[in-house]
């Protein structure tokens, strides 16, 4: 039966701190090293077995950080202020945080009189050190707020906030989010009182460490001269046996053929740890004679000197055969388990979507506060209450179909609009019946999820409207410009090949050929961006590559365009992979020109491609100025350039960084760049050698 790490990983430290204090009320004899030997020992274990633990226990971890996440960023709201007038606006979140009625005005003043007056001094002097430049213009902090009804609990929020310079050299403006954390304050009240109980628990560590087959042996030296024991791991191996001034061969040879010699040579040679669980080993615990079989938890931590160096090896394990220990701390972390998921029912609360559950006789028997706001009802009033009574009749004619098949078993999601409000008007909703079942399994409701998209499909539908208007706008065009463009391509390529023009006209014939090849590219941008937007994403045909070659290829076209500038080329690695090469060229040429545009005449530019296990690497570096701070957010954007410099090549509409960015998402890959006036400009590329299923396009 396996020990469980956990209990004892929590208890490690304390463990430690125990042995110190005996050592210490019994006066022994205990030197710096031996301190620093027990010291490291128990650090290393207590990081190792943490992290032994989380693997096991994953599954549940995850769970847990992706339902904090959902509901940390779904409780956020968002403000700005005016400094100059103290006024300013809120979202509807932000104000429901804060307490402030939706049709009380937002103001500096206003805001500050919600927040506790124990709490105020420190959020004034976090404002005002951002304010006058002190923390780089931006602010955070954890305040109470005062309940807007006497009958409701002070909550806690967060503020963050930046300070902006206003525009046109008009007074600072100040925008933020404010965030509920009531729920994770509540947490942080609960872990204290878990401290609490292991601080109790110190006297069963002490009964512990002194009766618990736990045993502790110190090797030192490549070969493992045993340099210290205690009595447990002497009995362990054999009380008789002599042990200390002997190496690990000569003191236990019966370990050698069981493999234990050589994962101490490795833990030696490399410095890494290692835990060994459940493992089973052999014993001549007389010296000699039949072996005796035992299984033990154990792990060999590396001892360094002074310089880092590894001059000897913790060993640490105990039995696990006393599952009694074991059991006990396992039903204690079974315990807290079911007090931590009854804290996590109460993280409905703060979701901005109605959670119910519908019995089975179509009555609430659960609703989250949401429900409070859309009601009007408190969520004690509404349980035991008939859907039907609540809702409405009216709305209850739309949405009863749905309630009825709900009951009968059935998982479906739908959007409803147009359902009659009580309170008035029609709302758009969209809705999730999942079926609740009790203890026995049985069929005994279903849990509703209900969200307001009213607002949405208002959105949605000027979007919509948005796109009708671009997709027009592109399809003029590609109909209307792409065939006059190839028509003046053709009329001055046949031009250029004629031998009887004079010096000028050639001269005249390569400005107007090398202008219409530009508003061909220009065109191809803006196709391309239309795809990316509204086509579904760049489409990709993907066929083995080399990145090396490809490269190299497209870096042969732009030296011929560029004769005057330096490029130097790095390759390394498998650059082998599964892509689109006409697509994977685009990404080159774009980087590697806007490189050449955007840095001096005089200095390299650099394009590296090398290939790093599973993925294949791009990198093209210029010495330019330095990307503003500010534009490094939105430079994949559309419509968007790292500088104000004007484009030298007179072709960039400001489509050539986000194409690249939809090429590269369309292949599973993504895209980065750094910028910095030392270290100059540079932009990553990393791909996957493969296609990722499903994947094809942007």
């Amino acid at each position: 039966m396996g020990f469980n790490l956990e209990v004892l990983v929590h208890e490690y430290d304390l463990l430690r701190g125990l042995i110190l204090d005996l050592a210490e009320a019994r006066r022994l004899p205990v030197t710096l090293r031996e301190v620093r030997v027990l010291s490291d020992f128990f650090s290393s274990v207590i990081t190792e077995a943490v992290l032994e633990h989380q693997q096991r226990g994953a599954a549940l971890v995850e769970s847990e950080a992706r339902l904090r996440g959902v509901v940390e960023g779904l409780a956020a709201g968002s403000f700005r202020l005016d400094l100059g007038t103290g006024e300013g606006e809120a979202d509807p979140r932000c104000r429901a945080i804060i307490g402030l009625p939706g049709d009380a005005p937002f103001t500096f003043e206003q805001a500050t009189r919600t927040c506790h007056p124990e709490d105020l001094p420190r959020f004034l002097q976090a404002f005002e050190d951002a304010r006058a430049g002190r923390s780089g213009g931006q602010f955070q902090v954890e305040h109470r707020v005062l309940p807007s009804l006497p009958s409701r609990d002070i909550r806690w929020v967060e503020v963050r906030g930046q300070v902006l310079p206003g525009l046109d050299g008009g007074p600072a403006r100040v925008t933020g989010t404010v965030t509920d954390i009531t729920v994770r304050k509540q947490a942080d009240v609960e872990r204290e009182k878990l401290l609490a109980e292991v601080e109790a628990a110190r006297n069963r560590l002490l009964s512990l460490f002194e009766n618990a087959p736990a045993f502790l042996a110190l090797l030192m030296g490549p070969d493992h001269v045993y340099e210290a024991i205690n009595p447990p791991y002497q009995l362990h191996v054999g009380s008789e046996r002599k042990l200390l001034g002997l190496p690990v061969a000569q003191a236990l040879p019966e370990l050698v053929p069981q493999g234990f010699l050589k994962l101490l040579d490795d833990v030696y040679q490399t410095g890494t740890p290692y835990i060994g669980r459940e493992t089973h080993v052999r014993f001549a615990r007389k010296g000699h004679g039949e072996l005796e079989d035992a299984y033990v938890d154990f792990v060999y931590q590396p001892l360094r000197d002074a310089q880092g160096k590894v001059d000897g090896i913790v060993v640490f394990g105990f039995d696990i055969t006393e599952p009694v220990q074991a059991r006990r701390r396992a039903e204690a972390l079974a315990e807290k388990v079911r007090a931590g998921e009854a804290q996590l029912r109460q993280v409905t609360d703060a979701i901005p979507v109605l959670v119910s559950l519908v019995t089975a006789d179509e009555r609430y028997g659960f609703a989250n506060k949401a429900y409070e706001d859309w009601f009007g009802h408190t969520r004690e009033e509404l349980l035991g209450q008939p859907v039907r009574e609540i809702i409405g009749e009216a709305a209850y004619a739309v949405l009863g179909p749905y309630v009825r098949r709900g009951l009968a078993g059935e998982a479906l999601s739908f959007e409803q609009h147009g359902v009659p409000y009580r309170f008035g008007g029609t709302r758009d909703v969209r809705v999730t019946f999942n079926p609740y079942r009790n203890a026995e399994g049985q069929a005994d409701g279903y849990v509703a999820l209900l969200q307001d998209i009213t607002v949405q499909r208002r959105l949605e539908g000027a979007v919509k409207q948005q796109a009708e208007f671009e997709q027009h706008l592109i399809g003029i065009v590609s109909h209307d410009l792409r065939n006059p463009l190839s028509a003046i391509q053709l009329g001055v390529s046949a031009m250029a090949r004629r031998e009887d023009l004079d010096e000028r006209s050639r001269k005249s014939v390569t400005r107007i050929q090398n202008a219409a090849e530009r508003a061909t590219r220009m065109v191809k941008d803006l196709l391309d961006f239309t795809q990316a937007r509204l086509g579904g994403g760049i489409r990709i045909e993907r066929r083995p590559t080399d990145l090396h070659e490809l490269a190299r290829g497209v870096l042969d076209e732009v030296e011929a365009a560029y004769p005057h500038r330096e490029l130097q080329v790095r390759r390394s690695g498998d650059g082998r992979g599964t892509w689109d090469p006409d697509r994977l060229s685009q990404v080159v040429q774009n980087l590697v020109t806007n490189a050449l545009k955007y840095s001096p005449e005089d200095t390299p530019v650099q394009v590296e491609t090398r290939g790093e296990g599973g993925a294949v690497v791009l990198a093209v570096h210029n010495q330019g100025a330095p990307i503003p701070a500010e534009r490094l957010r939105a430079l994949f954007q559309p419509l968007q350039r790292g500088t104000e410099d004007v484009d030298k090549a007179g072709r960039s509409v400001g489509l050539g960084l986000y194409i690249v960015r939809s090429i590269v998402g369309a292949h599973g890959g993504d895209i980065s760049v750094e910028s910095t006036a030392d270290a100059g400009t540079t932009f990553t590329v990393r791909l996957s050698r493969s296609a990722e299923p499903g994947t094809g396009s942007a």
